[in-house]
């Protein structure tokens, strides 16, 4: 077996070493997995912090009982649902949007938190772009969306989508813009009054 020192910040140290004691393992076993591990993500061309979100990503959704399906097919399923009832299938997008807030808040309590969960979700969902920025009006945030479906109608479901979730945040949706997979939206935040 080849050995090698390595220099870690304390923090890391203390957390790795915690771990491996928490799954009952040496350090020495708990290394290997662990590098072994990286280095075969790396070689694929992943990254270190590819693999926290991901995991990060996986265990939200297993809370909600995701499907993965291809972006295709949902956009065609959408298509379909949407020529036959718009309204309802809105109405089903803003109900979803809805129910997710709460599971959505334990993995990220503010609007800021929020952006970063939707870079985490990138590797999972087709969304190529979601951030988050303050804007020069006192208040206002800019979410601007890129990926956001292949279709109109699937955009403008995921609008509606993001809108009932951003309501669950506690904002307010003042202007939006909508393309081909892109939504522009400005928020502020609801009056408690």
């Amino acid at each position: 077996m080849a050995r090698a020192s390595i220099s870690v910040d304390h923090e890391v140290f203390e957390e790795f070493s915690s771990e491996a004691k928490r799954k009952d393992r040496t350090m020495s076993a708990f290394a290997n997995q662990s590098l072994s591990t990286m280095a075969k993500i790396s070689a694929e061309g992943g990254e270190p912090g590819d693999l926290y979100r991901l995991w990060r990503s996986v265990s939200l959704m297993k809370q909600v009982d995701v499907i993965t399906l291809p972006s295709d097919f949902v956009d065609e399923l959408i298509a379909k649902m949407y020529a036959a009832d718009k309204e309802g299938l809105l109405k089903m997008f803003d109900r979803l949007g809805s129910n997710l807030v709460g599971i959505l808040k334990l993995a990220a309590k503010d609007i800021d938190e929020l952006a970063g969960l939707a870079t985490d979700f990138s590797l999972l969902v087709p969304i190529k772009r979601f951030t988050v920025s303050r804007s020069q009006d006192d208040g206002v945030f800019e979410v601007d969306v890129v990926g956001a479906g292949r279709r109109i109608e699937s955009t403008e479901c995921s609008f509606v989508f993001l809108q009932s979730v951003l309501n669950g945040y506690g904002y307010v949706v003042t202007k939006h813009e909508m393309n081909l997979g892109t939504i522009m939206m400005w928020v502020s935040k609801r009056n408690s009054a």
